[in-house]
């Protein structure tokens, strides 16, 4: 896990998600597999982008790292490690959410020093975001939700019932090349990155019903060893 170095504040942003390599194997949304590499290797790129515009800190947190036998495992380790470092509340997000913005994560931030839990919500039933203070972060519960399934918002809110907590406008994940479509066209036609996507989807005419969400994508079994972050 590789973080950034400004640690005056108590808030983290924890992108937990794949390489290029590893995402675009799993998760073949352009026609080719050079595009689909270069979509994924963007996608990165945007999300860090957009991280980095918060001025915040944040850990990168991928296969290389993530330690752990299921989903849940690999989360709450990645989770804890930001903890044990002094933070007091994390923000996690993936890779796949193109209408995340800046102003959603530095919302997220401003819930949680009035709230315990923050939760962006998609429309599959999965999140695009959720943000957790040390206070009331059980690893054992927070393991026990059904990652990877269409339960996690419902799950995720009824684990915080009876906490303060808020959340934030749904925005679409793009598990398929369908949802990568409706996605973009909520991108400012300007916007350059609008069009590489465009022209890699271009060709792609039959869609895949991936599950590859923050909550709802499936990881290898394999036990992953620590080793050198990747590169957006």
């Amino acid at each position: 896990m590789i973080s950034s170095k400004d640690y005056s504040t108590t808030t983290a942003i924890l992108l937990f998600a794949r390489s290029e390599n590893i995402e675009s194997m799993s998760k073949p949304i352009a026609c080719k597999k050079k595009q689909n590499q270069l979509l994924w290797k963007k996608m990165n790129e945007k999300v860090l982008k957009t991280i980095q515009k918060t001025n915040l800190p944040y850990f990168i947190s991928d296969e290389t790292t993530q330690l752990g036998a299921t989903f849940g495992k690999k989360i709450i380790h990645s989770i804890q490690e930001i903890l044990a470092q002094g933070f007091d509340k994390v923000i996690i997000i993936g890779n796949d959410c193109l209408e995340l913005q800046s102003q959603h994560l530095l919302d997220a931030s401003d819930k949680l020093q009035k709230n315990d839990f923050v939760l962006g919500a998609d429309f599959n039933g999965g999140a695009y975001l959720i943000g957790i203070s040390k206070s009331v972060f059980e690893a054992d519960k927070f393991e026990a939700v059904s990652w990877q399934t269409s339960n996690v918002y419902v799950e995720l809110q009824a684990l915080f019932s009876k906490k303060n907590s808020a959340y934030l406008p749904f925005l679409n994940d793009c598990n398929s090349t369908s949802d990568f479509k409706k996605a973009i066209h909520k991108l400012s036609f300007s916007t350059p990155f609008r069009s590489l996507i465009l022209s890699l989807l271009r060709n792609k005419t039959v869609p895949n019903q991936f599950e590859t969400s923050l909550v709802s994508y499936e990881f290898s079994t394999l036990n992953f060893n620590k080793g050198s972050p990747f590169s957006f």
